[in-house]
């Protein structure tokens, strides 16, 4: 067991994280890639949310693999990996104000007036956030997350909302049209606010079995790995049901026998 943990973080942690990494790294490009071609606003805002989500999740990685790697310091006097996943909800919440304008451009086309409450919410994530920061910089000491954890909660609450908004009109869009192809991406599309809401109930609820359960007080239960498989999964399948490279459309419109 000592030689799959070092410092109180397990190497499978610091492998998965790498390689959903990798996943989302690869659907973000493909999705620019469609935008180069498109030049839609609905996929640039979709390209922004990956994007910022893909960038929180290398920040979240590159502080697990320095709390894994550097050797001789003591867990509880530094602690990266918490300095790095506050950092990474900083732009977890940019990436929820891309979700809201993707929202906005394909389902309600109000503007400002339907994002900007939206944007407000996820600004107060960022503005408690970053003193807490600024706070590790001064005491870089662990313990700086469990102090926040009132915040992440908040964060989840507003990243549910905006989500459950893509679910419920995606799943509804989805339900209303008769033409396969549409139906089946608006479907996905919905799929995907499902697959990032289950996210945050999976993540939040290591949180409280690690609080709870001392099998997990080292952290990293199940539900953490679930979790990040269900952010690969539901950025892929939101891919797939608005862009609809053609591969995928043709599997879709194929006839049914």
């Amino acid at each position: 067991m000592a030689m799959l943990w070092r410092n109180k973080i397990p190497i499978s942690a610091v492998i998965y994280e790498f390689l959903v990494v990798v996943a989302l790294a690869l659907i973000t490009f493909f999705l620019w890639k469609k935008y180069v071609e498109r030049k839609k606003k609905p996929v640039m805002y979709l390209g922004l949310t990956f994007t910022f989500f893909s960038v929180a999740l290398i920040v979240d990685t590159i502080g697990r693999w320095l709390g894994f790697l550097i050797i001789n310091i003591d867990y509880l006097d530094k602690s990266f990996t918490d300095v790095c996943t506050l950092l990474s909800y900083v732009f977890l919440a940019i990436a929820n104000c891309f979700v809201i304008a993707f929202i906005d451009s394909v389902f309600f086309h109000k503007g400002t007036e339907f994002i900007l409450p939206f944007s407000l919410f996820n600004g107060v994530v960022i503005g408690l956030i970053i003193p807490k920061i600024n706070e590790w910089v001064a005491d870089p000491s662990f313990g700086k997350l469990r102090e926040s954890t009132y915040i992440l909660y908040y964060y989840g609450i507003v990243s549910i909302l905006s989500y459950g908004l893509l679910a419920y009109f995606g799943i509804r869009e989805g339900v209303l049209n008769t033409d396969r192809l549409p139906k089946v991406g608006f479907h996905l599309i919905g799929t995907f606010g499902v697959c990032m809401i289950l996210m945050f109930v999976t993540l939040a609820g290591d949180t409280i079995l690690v609080a709870n359960v001392t099998a997990f007080e080292l952290g990293y239960s199940p539900l953490y790995y679930i979790g990040f498989t269900l952010a690969a999964i539901g950025l892929g399948l939101g891919y797939l049901g608005y862009i609809m490279p053609d591969w995928f459309k043709n599997i879709v419109a194929k006839p049914t026998t």
